[in-house]
């Protein structure tokens, strides 16, 4: 080995020079790898290729900190060829990753061959909220003592997450040369927000050889002596503004966590789909100075966002009362309270999403954070008054109670601009989203001749939400005394469900119109959307049952999931990102829709599809969306190319199927938990939980298929038979 470089070597800027590819990827897609790692802690996250290398046609690799990519080149090499991979596998909380390479066949000195399969290479590499601890070790079979060169491939190139995802900017700031002092070697990149962010990679023996893009060891390898190598990344900024955001993760805690919750069924493969789940939402959710919130997905989505926080929050509520309680927490400090254009900011309004990085910090994008969302507002009151149905918080609903009523308020002053009684959209930012519905694509919204509907837009889906928000508030006023707003917000909704059925109800296709554009036209498509509006509650029993049939129809159901638009309409493309795919999140709610009125067969038909999905993407993930094409017999669902995975919501998605077929129906004040109509799907056979919070109680739950009948064992000891047409009170 040499000796330890002891004085700072400056490496001049034409010796750094990486592969353009590297730098300036032109094709916004990229070159698409199966099933990637991925690994999260805190602001930090990698995803590389299932070797751990930093794959340079692949847009999305490399390790990001805070909205930047601080290491852009990560690739490992034995005599200057690369590793076979033998198998790699991913913790359990997402933080580290283990995988296993061995050698090609190659010519030592002397022309000595060394077979393939003869030297092992592990890397383990563990992910901190600040730092990638990364420890290879190799190891030699070969019969005689062997002469080998490792070389690391490195490469920082600081790019904004939005310069990753394809947004050209027109300058950048200065990359410096690389630095090597002692056993540290630094990247540096000075932004024009100011900001230095360095990458400061210690290591551990020093290396025999570096250049500016990469690192080189001289291993005299003997059988069976192992050589290890530590490579620790730093990351770092300075004078960077300080947002309130993450400080860690919650996976190592919930790992020691004895009151984890747990739910088990009879199917070992439907397991592996629920702990997936369990364990994404622990990867995803990152403790902030409000609480846990659930960051919305890898790798383009690591950040908060309003909408996705808290309809995880929600799909998670019995399981994770801490994510919902802190989501709420930190809407809440940060809602709008002022007009401000270029972020869509408005009094009351809560936040869209919220980013860091260099272009957040010059304004170069909106998200600062940026509130062009129609429909968090809403979904914040229905969440703050779930939370308080399953904990009976009284202190944090009193000291949010403001933060409450200012939602509401922007839903009348805001929301409701023209005065018609609906939710309507249009965004003020230049730089802002067309589409503020959870389909924000920008020809999400059309007509039944493919024309795009004009804003403002109001959404069906969106009116319900209202609906509910306004019964929500109506809630929690009660909970506090407050009469007057008791009634007051119960009345409008009333009201605005009137005027709903008889503005929205598409009569010749049995369901709801997609939205209303500005002219008021309908925009007669059958979209996903309509589901939606069961799952708010807002449409009546007797219209329910016709909207189920409608959306089950083979032009909406894939056999996977709920398409997004109907086979039948202009604008139908499977592959297109809101026009025709499956989102499992958004299949979910239809199916909680579904099991509202009573369409729990129908519920269970999605699961089992959301189900039969996940058999075929790596470890039972279910992406954020995947293509809309009819299921084939023994083939599984097409994959959309750039599908964040993980993604928050999607693993959220069956918990909310599973909640809503066991009919939970919290009341913590009192300290009940009613289940109504209780339903196993027809391909379970039983189903146990334990770990779920009611009031600060937890609750262990037996769940028995009984011919047609689901039978319900309450602990040890009680037991409470429930029929399809009763309801069971624990």
């Amino acid at each position: 080995m040499a000796d330890t470089v002891s004085e700072t070597i400056l490496l001049s800027p034409e010796s750094m020079q990486v592969e353009p590819d590297l730098l300036e990827d032109k094709d916004l897609r990229g070159t698409t790898y199966s099933a990637p790692i991925t690994l999260k802690s805190g602001d930090a996250f990698l995803v590389a290729d299932v070797c751990a290398d930093f794959a340079a046609a692949s847009r999305e690799m490399g390790l990001f900190w805070r909205g930047t990519r601080f290491l852009r080149a990560c690739n490992l090499t034995l005599e200057e060829r690369p590793l076979l991979m033998l198998s790699h596998h991913v913790a359990e909380m997402g933080n580290a990753c283990q995988v296993d390479l061995t050698n090609y066949a190659f010519t030592a000195d002397h022309d000595a061959f060394v077979e393939q399969g003869v030297i092992h290479v592990s890397r383990h590499l563990e992910l901190h909220p600040e730092a990638l601890v990364q420890v290879i070790t190799v190891t030699s079979f070969y019969t005689v003592p062997v002469p080998l060169t490792l070389r690391l491939k490195i490469g920082a190139d600081f790019r904004d997450i939005f310069e990753v995802r394809g947004t050209m900017r027109a300058k950048r700031g200065m990359l410096r040369p690389p630095t090597l002092a002692d056993n540290t070697f630094t990247f540096s990149y000075q932004g024009l927000d100011d900001v230095t962010r360095e990458t400061r990679l210690t290591l551990s023996p020093p290396a025999d050889h570096v250049r500016a893009d990469s690192l080189s060891w001289n291993l005299q390898l003997k059988r069976h002596h192992p050589v290890e190598l530590r490579i620790t990344v730093c990351m770092n900024e300075s004078h960077a503004p300080q947002p309130a955001l993450a400080v860690e993760n919650m996976g190592a805690r919930a790992q020691h966590d004895p009151t984890h919750p747990e739910l088990r069924t009879s199917d070992p493969l439907f397991n592996q789909l629920l702990q997936r789940g369990m364990n994404d939402i622990v990867m995803l959710s990152t403790t902030t100075p409000y609480g846990q919130f659930p960051y919305a997905g890898i790798p383009w989505f690591c950040c908060p966002f309003g909408r996705d926080g808290l309809i995880a929050s929600l799909q998670f509520l019995p399981w994770f009362p801490q994510v919902a309680r802190g989501t709420l927490a930190f809407l809440a400090a940060h809602q709008g309270t002022k007009v401000e254009p270029f972020t869509d900011e408005e009094p009351g309004r809560m936040l869209h999403e919220m980013r860091m990085g260099e272009m957040a910090n010059c304004r170069e994008v909106p998200y600062v954070p940026y509130y062009g969302s129609i429909d968090v507002t809403p979904l914040f009151l229905i969440t703050l008054a779930e939370y308080i149905r399953w904990s009976n918080d009284l202190p944090f609903l009193a000291q949010h109670w403001p933060h409450a009523l200012a939602a509401a308020r922007w839903l009348t002053d805001y929301g409701d601009r023209d005065g018609d009684g609906f939710i309507e959209y249009h965004k003020t930012s230049d730089k802002g989203l067309v589409n503020q519905g959870w389909k924000d694509a920008w020809d999400s919204i059309s007509h039944s001749d493919g024309r795009l509907a004009t804003p403002p837009v109001a959404l069906c889906e969106v009116q319900g939400y209202a609906y509910a928000a306004y019964h929500a508030i109506s809630y929690l006023a009660e909970r506090l005394g407050k009469t007057q707003e008791v009634q007051a917000w119960a009345g409008r909704a009333e009201a605005l469900r009137e005027q709903f059925l008889r503005t929205f109800w598409w009569e010749d296709e049995q369901v709801f119109y997609l939205a209303l554009n500005g002219a008021k036209e309908p925009c007669d498509v059958v979209s996903s959307n309509a589901g939606q509006c069961l799952w708010s509650g807002i449409v009546p029993e007797e219209k329910a049952r016709l909207v189920i049939a409608r959306l089950m129809r083979e032009d909406m159901f894939s056999g996977w999931g709920i398409r997004t638009l109907s086979a039948h309409a202009q604008r139908y493309n499977p592959m297109s990102y809101h026009n025709g795919s499956v989102w499992p999140h958004d299949t979910a709610m239809v199916g909680a829709g579904f099991a509202r009125y009573g369409g729990k067969a129908e519920a269970g038909t999605l699961l089992r599809g959301m189900y039969l999905a996940s058999l075929h993407f790596e470890r039972a993930r279910l992406p954020e969306l995947h293509c809309g094409f009819a299921q084939r017999p023994g083939y599984g669902p097409t994959r959309y190319p750039v599908a964040c995975s993980p993604q928050a919501w999607a693993a959220g998605a069956p918990f909310m199927l599973v909640n809503s077929l066991l009919g939970f129906e919290p009341d913590a004040e009192r300290g009940h938990l009613t289940l109504r109509n209780p339903t196993l799907p027809d391909w379970l056979q039983h189903l146990e939980l334990s770990g779920l919070y009611v009031g600060g109680r937890h609750v262990h739950l037996r769940f028995t298929r009984a011919g047609s009948q689901t039978r319900v064992v309450a602990g040890a000891d009680n037991e409470v038979s429930l029929f399809q047409s009763l309801t069971g009170c624990l």
